[in-house]
């Protein structure tokens, strides 16, 4: 059983090029005619900006499956750059729960597992599953109950 966004990184990944191929264009067109001065702020600005709404919603690729006694969880940022690329594995036996956090009125959405280890219980950084659609999200809060499900047997 496996849950990824994959499509919905590739659209993201898409919209980051056509939105700087656009602020190129913007650019190109007023070098050519000549208003150099307005080129540089619509390039920074409309950057920045772009850029920091997508930092704030946090998009990232994000890839669940469950096969055997072990999930599997990968994931990266899904902007273009400073990308960093993490996985990790929790053995059936360990996994104790997860949390869903709405941040934002829904801008955010995240998900954190629980795993508990003979040292007390631990909690994995909160994971961006904003790209995730609805059904997907069904999907995954399934699984994981079934697993939680099959721990207190």
């Amino acid at each position: 059983m496996k849950v990824d966004n994959r499509l919905q990184t590739a659209k993201l990944k898409i919209s980051y090029t056509v939105m700087l191929a656009f602020l190129f264009a913007i650019s190109a067109y007023y070098t050519f005619e000549k208003l150099t001065g307005l080129m540089i702020p619509i390039i920074v600005i409309g950057t920045v900006l772009t850029y920091f709404i997508l930092l704030l919603r946090r998009s990232n690729y994000f890839f669940f499956e469950y096969i055997g006694n072990k999930i599997t969880v990968k994931y990266y940022t899904a902007h273009p750059f400073l990308r960093k690329y993490k996985a990790f594995e929790i053995p059936k036996a360990y996994f104790d729960g997860y949390i869903i956090k709405k941040k934002l009125f829904g801008f955010q959405k995240t998900i954190q597992f629980i795993v508990k280890t003979p040292k007390g219980k631990f909690k994995y950084p909160p994971l961006s599953i904003v790209l995730l659609s609805n059904e997907q999200i069904k999907d995954l809060k399934k699984i994981l109950k079934e697993i939680s499900a099959s721990q207190a047997l």
